[in-house]
């Protein structure tokens, strides 16, 4: 534990603590009503007033300490969130991106035409492989370079222009070496200019003979900064760093050039960067349908001085319970501060009772002095709780946008993969013959290596299937649907055609996508490739990686007209019309409300990737929502304190409420208010049945009066009670909470008459300007009739 400012700190947090305007804020207004309540401690205990306050300033100095050690510690852990979430979707991202980077290099490391290449091993049979390998970068626009190399090291043909000598990188004798596995390094290769580059590797083999080396250099700078440039908001710090704390790649190479090594502990919250503390976050890469990525993490960095600052969102209404999202500590701050403000405003209302009879003006002044010095605390304390919650909720609101945006960002980049791999492989010497059988073998091979589809199939210009990878009893069918014709008419090999996501007989009749390219001969197409999405365990494992740890949270896909393409759960709640309208990449989350529950909502519409539905004609906006439950519907607004203003030459009267129901009996009549919190309740019939139990009040039993339900208040919180005698009976009264004590006009009406007993209660009425109180009383309370 760590000092700052008089508070004690966790140690993780008193660093940080000074950069934390509000929790600043709001100490120096506690501290500020902290010397006025001394002094009034002090003009107390000289003026013999009746009132100790010692009991309430140590409970509002505790309350004070515990108050900014939340506050703070809570508007720290929503920076980290927030820089977690950032880090975790970055490395996320990039894990899924790779692992089709190992299915693209063993695929086309069996293509045909560089096996051939390889055997043939002339200057033409390179040439026309290079043409290839520019078709093969237009589709998947995710590599940089396409490296073939003979099994000595030496360059044979290559996408871009560069080193063309024989290579000595040991990349190259461990690819050699690989039996059928792609090797992944992220280090300097001279065939890449002595640059580090993320290269997949795979040996190139003719009847089990090594004929060369593939090498597949992804453009990591680029996708980086895609993956970067979505996430950081706020001047973030963004960068891949490999398992020794060196930086990979970082959107700002001025204060995380490529090479710095980062020293950053495990656990710790921050870090100086350039000579400015910076808060951070490490999150590390989870294995991705077997792959386990190249076993990097992302740390995200934000300034101090911009981590901590105002967010817009901090006036979310916090209409709901939030048990199981706020912490019980949490809950439990305001309900202390509003204890010990009722033992203050206690401690007030007797010190005006006991100078009901005396005519001390500074002692009440005093006391007024004292419930106003109160009252500015209660509001202080009112609103750092109140922003304790919005922090948290706002928090929540954060995470849900998050993670909707991650499950969208990565829908779109598979199903981009999807785009591509129909297009290339529609361009496969193999299936250009539409010989059945042999396409049968490729289309197997294809799919053992791609495993996101249910079926590959090839079919001729009459739409009938003449092979299929899995489900062969397709084979001989006649394909329907408008997307078939489409891919059929298409005569540009960079085209492709995409199924509405509907339910399909190529998918047992549940919903997917189904991606289709022409299968080109001399310009013309002789029949097309058709990707069946095995869309059921591909979104719901998408969809699972978005899900909040709150119990009970949901995610889902939405089309625009409503159509759910996946979802892990019901929907809760009935989504606003605006959600679905949502413009690409436009983020949206608020607080929804039904059946009495209350849900934190999140979506984001899918904004494409790279060209894929942004330039290549393919329109399909898909949102993604995730919903957090909350808790109850529950109204927290806090009923205004009764304003009674005194009369001159009015007797002074003692106003309480009971539910909502502002009453009042002779100050006179009162002796004090005790709480009743170690009450001994009990249930009597007889001469009362308001008669609920005892507590113990100057080493006697005090009876206890519970008139609720006389005044239509039933249930209503009992917090006080009120020491009244009737005849030489002392009782106390339950009440809810305490009015003022004023002086107050009294009507000349007695033994009012009237339905309801509450009227048998009354013994005249007080008036204050407008306000009227009923007058109780205590005989009639306590059982007889009134006076």
């Amino acid at each position: 534990m760590a000092t700052y400012k008089g508070i004690t700190f966790p140690d993780h947090v008193a660093p940080l603590a000074r950069h934390m305007h509000s929790v600043n804020d709001h100490r120096e207004a506690l501290a500020a009503l902290s010397g006025t309540w001394d002094t009034l401690a002090l003009l107390a205990h000289l003026s013999n007033l009746k009132a100790d306050m010692s009991e309430v300033r140590a409970s509002f100095g505790e309350l004070t300490g515990e108050l900014l050690v939340c506050l703070a510690e809570e508007m720290l852990a929503l920076a980290d969130d927030t820089l977690g979430h950032q880090a975790q979707i970055a490395v996320e991202v990039l894990t899924r991106n790779l692992f089709e980077r190992t299915a693209d290099i063993g695929f086309l490391a069996t293509d045909s035409a560089i096996v051939d290449a390889c055997i043939a091993n002339d200057a033409a049979a390179f040439a026309t492989l290079r043409e290839r390998l520019h078709a093969y970068a237009a589709r998947y626009t995710v590599y940089r370079d396409i490296v073939l190399l003979a099994p000595d090291g030496q360059v044979l043909t290559r996408l871009a222009d560069g080193f063309a000598g024989r290579s000595s990188s040991p990349i190259v004798g461990r690819a050699l070496g690989g039996q059928g596995g792609y090797v992944e390094s992220c280090e300097s290769t001279d065939f890449c200019d002595g640059e580090r580059a993320l290269t997949y590797a795979w040996r190139v083999e003719q009847g089990g003979r090594a004929v060369g080396v593939l090498a597949l250099v992804f453009d990591l700078e680029r996708e980086a900064q895609m993956i970067f440039e979505r996430l950081a908001t706020n001047d973030e710090v963004l960068a891949f760093v490999d398992g020794s704390g060196r930086v990979i790649v970082s959107n700002d190479a001025a204060r995380l050039p490529p090479g710095h090594r980062l020293g950053l502990r495990d656990g710790a919250a921050a870090l100086r960067l350039g000579g400015v503390t910076h808060l951070a976050a490490q999150r590390h890469g989870q294995a991705y349908q077997g792959y386990p990525g190249p076993g990097w993490s992302t740390v995200a960095l934000a300034p101090v001085e911009l981590a901590f600052g105002d967010d817009a969102e901090a006036a979310v209404a916090v209409d709901f319970s939030g048990e199981n999202v706020f912490s019980q500590r949490l809950l439990d701050v305001p309900v202390r501060a509003r204890e010990i403000q009722r033992r203050l405003d206690r401690m007030v209302w007797n010190g005006r009772i006991h100078q009901a009879a005396e005519s001390n003006a500074f002692s009440r002044s005093l006391l007024e002095e004292i419930a106003s010095t109160g009252r500015k605390t209660k509001d202080v304390f009112e609103r750092a709780s109140s922003e304790l919650l919005t922090t948290v909720a706002s928090g929540l609101l954060g995470e849900a946008r998050f993670l909707a945006g991650l499950s969208v960002d990565v829908l779109d980049r598979n199903l981009y993969e999807r785009a591509n791999d129909c297009r290339w492989w529609a361009t496969s010497p193999v299936l250009a013959t539409m010989d059945a059988a042999a396409a049968r073998k490729t289309l197997a091979h294809i799919n053992g290596l791609y495993t996101v589809y249910s079926n590959v199939l090839l079919f001729d210009t009459q739409s009938v299937v003449v092979a299929a990878s899995r489900d062969t009893s397709v084979e001989g069918r006649q394909l329907t649907g408008a997307w078939v014709a489409d891919c059929l008419k298409l005569r540009d090999p960079m085209r492709y055609a995409v199924s509405p996501f509907e339910p399909s007989d190529l998918y047992g009749g549940e919903g997917t996508y189904v991606y289709a390219a022409p299968v080109l001969v001399d310009g013309s197409a002789v029949g097309g490739v058709a990707l069946v999405f095995d869309s059921t365990p591909q979104f719901a494992a998408m969809l699972r990686a978005a899900l909040p740890s709150t119990a009970g949270s949901m995610a889902a896909f939405c089309r625009r007209d409503g159509t759910m393409i996946s979802r892990t759960g019901e929907l809760p709640v009935t989504l606003p019309t605006n959600v679905l309208s949502l413009a690409p990449g436009q983020q949206w989350s608020g607080v929804l409300a039904e059946g009495g529950h209350s849900f934190v909502v999140g979506a984001t519409a899918g904004s494409g990737y790279r060209e894929f539905k942004t330039s290549d004609g393919y329109d399909e906006t898909v949102v993604g929502v995730v919903v957090i439950p909350c808790g109850q519907v529950v109204e927290r607004h806090v009923a205004a304190a009764p304003q009674v203003a005194n009369v001159a030459g009015g007797a002074e009267i003692a106003t309480f409420l009971i539910g909502e129901h502002l009453l009042g009996v002779p100050a006179s009549d009162v002796v004090e208010c005790i709480e009743v919190t170690a009450a001994v309740r009990v249930w009597r019939g007889g001469f009362a049945q308001r008669h609920v139990g005892f507590v113990t009040w100057n080493d006697m039993a005090l009876p206890l009066v519970d008139i609720a339900a006389d005044v239509n208040a039933a249930g209503a919180p009992q917090r006080h009670a009120l020491v009244l005698k009737a005849g030489a009976q002392w009782f106390g009264l339950l009440v809810s909470e305490l009015g003022p004590v004023a002086d107050m006009k009294l009507t000349e009406e007695r033994g009012l008459t009237g339905k309801g007993d509450i009227t048998k209660l009354i013994a005249q009425l007080a008036r204050s300007g407008s306000v009227f109180i009923p007058v109780l009383s205590p005989d009639a309370i306590f059982g007889g009739p009134a006076g």
